[in-house]
């Protein structure tokens, strides 16, 4: 058997980082994608086989009398080949299915956004107060709305001029130490970015990595969109550095866990997402 070089193909892939610029109106977060072009070269090989003599031996089969299966196994590393998980390279998780996060580690059931909406599915078995803020130029809001256990938030998906929305949620009124879901409509208008962020309810003083204080982490948390965008999840009760922000701006390091997808497929997000 040998094998020959028969093609080159140079494909442009797209690359993308993440920052997380803050505009400092409400501390809503705003997100940036910036891209570039990479070029990756692709080698095909051809594959001729020759074919035995007349009188060669046949092979002998596996010692049970069939063919061998192919194998279901993962490969040896244990995961399969795949991009990083960042929002601009990583393989987007399906919500229509359960599929798990890039990071493989846990897998809720699908969050299913609607139409041109965002919504916040209250999975806890207690009731949270959710604040939507944005600018003045982004429309009215919502102040410190009761959201029932497992009831459901909604609103229509607000666009706003250079920032973004911030959908504030805590367990008591004065709106103390906030989780916050984060999205915000690009200039296009076609477009919406979204994210988690526990920067305003976590404890991170002296090396201390504690969510406990984040109204839903105690449940698992996670955001998604349309059925080909990425998906977000943090596991109960665990520290979540690659799914959501811990770090402002998230350093300033790409790979940051901020999703994009089309406006018209609406925005999800889940707390206490493991008791669904």
């Amino acid at each position: 058997m040998r094998a020959n070089p028969a093609a080159f193909l140079s494909l442009p892939l797209l690359a993308a980082g993440a920052r997380h610029g803050h505009l400092h109106h409400h501390k809503v977060g705003r997100r940036h994608l910036e891209t570039a072009v990479v070029t990756v070269t692709e080698i095909a090989y051809e594959t001729v086989t020759q074919a035995p003599p007349a009188d060669a031996p046949s092979a002998l089969p596996p010692n049970n009398g069939t063919a061998p299966a192919p194998s279901t196994l993962p490969p040896k590393n244990g995961t399969a080949p795949a991009p990083s998980a960042s929002p601009s390279n990583r393989a987007p998780s399906a919500v229509s299915s359960a599929i798990p996060p890039a990071n493989g580690a846990i897998a809720y059931k699908p969050l299913v956004p609607v139409a041109n909406s965002a919504i916040l599915v209250n999975s806890c078995d207690y009731h949270i107060y959710v604040s939507s803020v944005g600018a003045s130029s982004c429309g009215p809001g919502t102040d410190c709305q009761l959201v029932a256990a497992n009831t459901t938030y909604s609103e229509k998906i607000r666009s706003c001029d250079h920032s973004g929305i911030s959908l504030k949620l805590s367990r008591t009124k004065d709106m103390a130490t906030p989780m916050q879901f984060e999205y915000t409509v690009w200039e296009d208008k076609k477009t919406v970015s979204y994210d988690i962020s526990y920067l305003d309810c976590m404890k991170n003083a002296n090396g201390e990595q504690d969510l406990s204080a984040c109204p839903g982490h105690d449940g698992g948390i996670q955001a998604a969109a349309g059925a080909d965008c990425p998906s977000y999840q943090c596991e109960a009760n665990v520290w979540c550095p690659q799914e959501a922000y811990v770090v402002a701006e998230f350093d300033y390091k790409p790979g940051a866990p901020v999703g994009a997808c089309g406006v018209e497929k609406g925005v999800a997000f889940e707390i206490c997402a493991a008791n669904r």
